[in-house]
This record gives C-alpha cells, structure tokens and sequence, in this order.
C-alpha cells in the first residue's frame, strides 16, 4: 500500500516538447483502451522491502522508481538530472510501465502506471500527483484516504492509517516545541494535522544536544602569584607576513602574573625562543 510523503522531485533537465507530447499522447491513449482499469494505483500489497514502497508525492513531476524489474516497455535514454527536496541530484536513465494492484469496491485489480522514470539511486518510488492529474485526472485527498477518480469512479490509492500514540513526538522533531505544538492542536491553529493531543515526553536528544553551551573561561586566576617573577606567562607569535628591518618575524612575550609587567623579544626563528 503506497503512503502519503511530503518529498519533492523535480527533473533538473526539462524534456523537449516533442518528447513531453509522445509520452503524454501514450498515457492518454493507452488510458481509453484499458476500459474500467486505473493505471494509477496502490503498491502491491505482498511486499514489504523498501524499494517496494510507494509513495504519493504532491511535489514530483514524474512517477519514478528505484527498480526496472517489474518494468514492461523498458526504454532507456541518455541520463537526466533530477533534483530531489533535500537538493540531492541523482539521474534517470529510463522510463516503462508498471502494473501494480490496486483496491476497488469489486477487490482487487490490476493497472498499468505508464512513463515511470528509472532512478536507480532512489531510496522510494514516487508517484507524482501532478502527473497523474495532468495525464489522467484528479486525485482526491480524505479521510479515508486517497483516491483516483475518473470515469465517476473512484480509485482508492491510499488507505488512511491510524496515527500512533508517538506522532506528536514526530512533530516535535520536525517542528516546535510541546507547548507550541500542544497550543496549535487546541486551538485549530493548523489543519491536516491529525492529532487529538500532545503526549508530553520526558527527554528530547535534539532538544539537549541543542540547548548545549559552552563553559566559560574564568575571566581571572583564583591564585594569582603573591610575588614578583614568581610566575611568568610566556608565549610566541609568527611568522609575520612583513619582517622588521634586522629579518625578525617572530616575538616572544613574557608577563609577569603579580604584577602584570611584559616583555617582548624579537626572533628570527621559531627555534631561537630557548634562548
């Protein structure tokens, strides 16, 4: 069953229009031969591996997929950027159909997804609402979950799923705190969150692995030297990009701690500071 995502994936090289009318006209023409089937449709349902899974996507301009073994009408062509949400860049280098099952009021039956882009970089499989509605006709988003219509028939792609008792947690990684996630909840601030409330949660990583600050130096010794040479501070610093006129690009301070006197030696070498 495929699952609803919010990733984009736009090719970062457009077709010609003469390529975008061929692979539509194809879309369109084998849509009107295939009668009451829908070639848009759920993933199978007998598999559970990731490259398996499907995601709705309402940001990609192409249905795309990782695998080409259960591609019909495989075509390859010269590799074509794409850029992803994350602004990865990864490349297609084919396209074919795919027949997959899909849920309907009379079981199960099977559809053809047309023009689907070989990505084989990809992580999931997407199918591009954009494309779809472009091609074939809407796609309806509820509560009960997503569906295709065409033909005054409905298409059921997406099953809606409970939401767990951690998906408040989910939001707060991606978003704001509990107080302002709770605050949006009660008081309708957002839709399409479904939500009923906000589990409080004990320990958030991010949060303390954010919160984290750095301890400051002290700004003054608590035991500073009672008398005079008792402690000396020395450093050295260089090279220095312009010499003094005897060659010397290094200096060498001492300071004494009580009572804060400073010398400075200039050196030619690094090595000399033990002299």
């Amino acid at each position: 069953m495929m699952k609803d995502a919010k990733r984009k994936g736009r090719p970062a090289k457009k077709m010609n229009d003469t390529e975008r009318y061929r692979l539509q006209r194809a879309n369109v023409a084998q849509f009107e031969d295939s009668g009451e089937y829908l070639f848009a449709i759920s993933g199978s349902s007998d598999s559970v591996q990731a490259n398996d899974v499907w995601l709705v996507d309402a940001g990609a301009t192409q249905h795309m997929t990782s695998s080409k073994k259960f591609m019909r009408n495989y075509k390859a062509f010269s590799p074509i950027d794409v850029q992803l949400a994350d602004d990865e860049i990864v490349q297609a280098i084919g396209s074919g159909d795919i027949v997959m099952s899909m849920e309907t009021s009379h079981g199960i039956k099977k559809g053809v997804l047309t023009n689907v882009w070989h990505i084989p970089t990809l992580s999931r499989n997407l199918f591009s609402v954009g494309r779809f509605t472009k091609d074939v006709g809407p796609v309806i988003f509820g509560k009960e979950g997503c569906f295709a219509e065409t033909k005054g028939v409905k298409w059921r792609i997406v099953k809606s799923t409970t939401i767990n008792k951690d998906m408040s947690y989910l939001w707060h990684l991606r978003h704001i705190g509990h107080d302002g996630l709770s605050a949006i909840i009660k008081k309708n601030f957002a839709t399409g969150i479904d939500i009923a409330s906000v589990n409080k949660w004990e320990i958030c990583d991010g949060c303390a692995l954010g919160k984290q600050t750095r301890v400051r130096f002290r700004s003054t010794s608590a035991d500073r030297a009672s008398k005079l040479l008792e402690v000396i501070h020395s450093d050295v610093c260089g090279p220095m990009k312009t010499s003094t006129f005897r060659d010397k690009r290094y200096f060498v301070t001492c300071i004494d701690d009580n009572s804060r006197y400073c010398v400075v030696y200039l050196i030619k070498n690094k090595s000399k500071v033990v002299d």
